[in-house]
């Protein structure tokens, strides 16, 4: 039983990390707030990528928002407290949900959703989901992915699953 633990571990993690070092795939579309989005972003900034592949990564996704957003959106001057987290890192944010039939419930998706994060998810334009979970070597659509991408689009930290302070962490160390 140890050893089947063991090559688990082993395995997911050697899918984890050999997305490292990758070009992360082009992605074109429009943020819920209509305007146009691409990844990689050409702002000479580093990005951090949220990815829902699949309804079932939901749950996961919605205990990271506010960690996420605390941490790395910067908010409108007089928003919140007197200190902003998220001054510490200037880097791009995006959410995509790469889920099956997203666009038929995008409009009840961004109804549900508060318009303070509509800037920050981005609905592609005809991605195709399978060849980029190929490229990306995801190995469970099933729970959400986090990536950090260098300046050129180049994937330097990837964290996915349920989130922990640990793995918040790991991203911000990403990040420079």
């Amino acid at each position: 039983m140890k050893n089947l633990i063991v090559a688990l571990y082993l395995i997911i993690s050697a899918g984890i990390n050999a997305q490292k070092g990758f070009q992360f795939p082009p992605m074109n579309g429009n943020t819920l707030d209509g305007k146009p989005a691409s990844i990689p972003f050409k702002n000479n900034k580093q990005t951090i990528v949220a990815i829902a592949y699949h309804k079932g990564a939901e749950d996961d996704l919605k205990k990271w928002l506010n960690p996420l957003y605390t941490t790395f959106i910067k908010k409108e001057k007089g928003a919140g407290g007197n200190m902003d987290m998220a001054e510490l890192y200037d880097v791009n944010f995006v959410f995509v949900p790469l889920i099956s039939g997203f666009k038929k419930v995008a409009n009840e998706f961004k109804s549900g959703t508060e318009k303070e994060f509509w800037p920050y998810i981005m609905d592609t334009e005809k991605s195709d989901i399978n060849n980029i979970q190929n490229q990306l070597k995801v190995n469970n659509n099933k729970v959400p992915y986090f990536y950090v991408l260098d300046k050129d689009g180049k994937i330097i930290e990837t964290v996915t699953g349920a989130y922990t302070d640990e793995k918040l962490e790991k991203l911000e160390d990403a990040v420079e």
